[in-house]
């Protein structure tokens, strides 16, 4: 992402997980544990009042950068794969775990945690309602999206049932939201309404343009890969199978994060298509990462390894 956009956006997701301490310890689900938070009877589920947010805030930005290290770790491997010169099967299937990655690293820089809750989360969560509120909440082991709203600094509860499936519904359902967001920043109608497009376009690829509601058309692709042996990524190769090293030209400078990249709706090939809607993806979580620590300044304990990686990977 441009920088300027980058700039732009910035109000869109500084509130809700930008913290300028590094020292953060506590990912999101320890802090379910041991944060400082009151509970609030909200049926069928509960939500938490956090009695301050900067704890909130670490572990959300903690995480994040967890899972924008996830991904740049598997587009570096991606890399350097050499075995066939095609778009091979495994190819296609780590270019969508990296976009996975940082779908839950975005969810996170903008206040939103797709989390699976255990046993002793589930446990902790209902005594504590129960002891401090009177109340028993509908919680069992399951996924859920936890929304922080730096507003009343509340978090809540969203059950949810399948791990890919339901983290790329949320995913299309916040680009949305940040696509009708950008509307509101203060910039030229003209420099509005090219932000908010890129991000409904990135919405609409999703979803190919309708045709699955849950957005998760990247994890169909994922699935008719690896399951039905379909796309043509499998040996032997069809002529129609795109080359590996055309598809990388055009990400070559990943580690910059300062494509603009074209609206992946007009993109007729359909692993082409994939491809960069999911490099689109993966450009934004680490934009977003840079983005971050040019914030803060010198990286510490919560964002040295991603920037480790990253150099690592570079000098290669």
């Amino acid at each position: 992402m441009k920088a300027v956009d980058l700039e732009l956006l910035r109000p869109l997701w500084t509130p809700k997980s930008l913290e300028n301490d590094e020292n953060c310890t506590q990912s999101l689900k320890l802090w379910l544990i041991d944060g400082s938070y009151n509970v609030i009877n909200t049926p069928p589920l509960l939500s938490l009042h956090c009695q301050g947010d900067e704890e909130i805030r670490k572990s959300l930005s903690l995480d994040a950068f967890r899972f924008s290290t996830h991904a740049a770790q598997t587009v570096y491997e991606l890399q350097k794969s050499t075995a066939y010169s095609s778009l091979t099967s495994w190819r296609v299937i780590q270019t969508y775990y990296a976009a996975y990655y940082a779908a839950h690293a975005i969810l996170r820089f903008f206040g939103k945690s797709f989390s699976h809750l255990e046993t002793g989360h589930v446990k902790f969560l209902r005594d504590r309602c129960v002891s401090e509120a009177a109340f028993t909440p509908h919680l069992s082991m399951a996924y859920y999206l936890l929304t922080y709203t730096p507003e009343d600094k509340r978090i809540n509860f969203l059950k949810c049932d399948e791990s890919h499936k339901d983290l790329w519904k949320n995913f299309g359902a916040l680009l949305r939201e940040i696509s009708n967001a950008c509307l509101t920043l203060r910039a030229s109608n003209s420099r509005q309404q090219d932000l908010s497009n890129k991000f409904l376009d990135l919405a609409d690829a999703l979803t190919l343009r309708g045709r699955f509601s849950s957005s998760n058309w990247l994890s169909v692709v994922r699935n008719e890969v690896n399951y039905k042996s379909l796309h043509g990524t499998w040996f032997p190769f069809p002529k129609s199978t795109p080359s590996f090293d055309t598809l990388m030209a055009k990400v070559k400078d990943w580690r910059s994060c300062s494509y603009d990249f074209e609206n992946p709706n007009l993109i007729r090939a359909n692993l082409e298509r994939f491809f960069i809607t999911s490099f689109i993806i993966i450009d934004l979580a680490l934009a977003i990462s840079f983005d971050f620590q040019k914030i803060i300044g010198k990286p510490g304990n919560r964002s040295k390894n991603f920037s480790r990686l990253i150099n690592i990977s570079a000098a290669a």
